[in-house]
């Protein structure tokens, strides 16, 4: 899971990168933090499905934390947003862009603990896992945290979403038979989660994770057309969703 800190408060954001790290530690997640230090580096850096969870503080100079959220909600439905703040008072703006929660500063261990060990239920509720060896090493990959995978050999190198690798002793049809419709086949030996894409062309994709892959030129435009229609499925899903709410 990559999260990201946004406080303009050095010390807030070093206190929570601490918890944090004490939970990472415990339950062995690898997670990777990243820290801004206002709301325009975080947009700055920010594309569709970049974090998993944001951590943002409401009251920051420039733009607010309630601003940098709506601007996020724009391009993206699905990340987590976690408020931090030293008052209730914008509790039902933080709700109205989708919060996950809303923890009132200085944010205790406990009180940050409960919203981890909740987007982590929700991480890997029901969530296929993609078993494999690398490096000597037995591993499990939620399929949500998979980018692409490339056959090398009689070896798969496998990319997360936050760009870490393995090398898997698998090929790469025995990984394709265990993985579900959000998986796309652009080439002979890549395959890519189609959530993770952020371009597409007749003979490229660009991928969240920075990989620019190679795709059939022959057939580019119908494999795009699958994209293209997996996203609008996903966002007529979205819709319902919030309707039902």
């Amino acid at each position: 899971m990559k999260l990201a800190i946004v406080d303009d408060e050095a010390a807030e954001r070093a206190a929570l990168r601490a918890v944090i790290r004490e939970y990472d530690a415990m339950h062995r997640l690898d997670m990777v933090t990243e820290e801004f230090s206002g709301g325009e580096g975080l947009l700055a850096a920010f594309h569709p499905y970049a974090f998993s969870v944001i951590f943002l503080d409401i009251y920051m100079d420039g733009l607010s934390g309630i601003e940098t959220a709506r601007k996020i909600r724009e391009q993206d439905d699905e990340t987590a947003l976690v408020f931090l703040t030293t008052s209730e008072e914008h509790r039902p703006d933080a709700f109205s862009v989708f919060a996950t929660d809303y923890l009132v500063k200085p944010c205790s261990r406990d009180a940050v603990f409960r919203v981890l060990d909740h987007l982590l239920r929700q991480h890997t509720k029901q969530e296929k896992q993609l078993l494999f060896t690398a490096d000597r090493r037995e591993y499990s990959l939620s399929l949500s945290d998979i980018a692409s995978l490339e056959a090398d050999g009689n070896y798969l190198l496998i990319t997360t979403v936050n760009g870490k690798q393995y090398r898997a002793r698998m090929p790469l049809r025995e990984a394709e038979a265990l993985l579900d419709n959000r998986f796309l086949r652009i080439i002979k030996g890549v395959t890519v989660n189609m959530d993770y894409v952020l371009q597409m062309n007749d003979t490229s994709c660009t991928m969240c994770t920075g990989m620019v892959l190679p795709m059939r030129s022959r057939n580019g435009k119908e494999i795009r057309q699958q994209w293209l229609n997996y996203k609008f499925v996903k966002i007529r899903q979205k819709q319902g969703t919030d309707l039902r709410l």
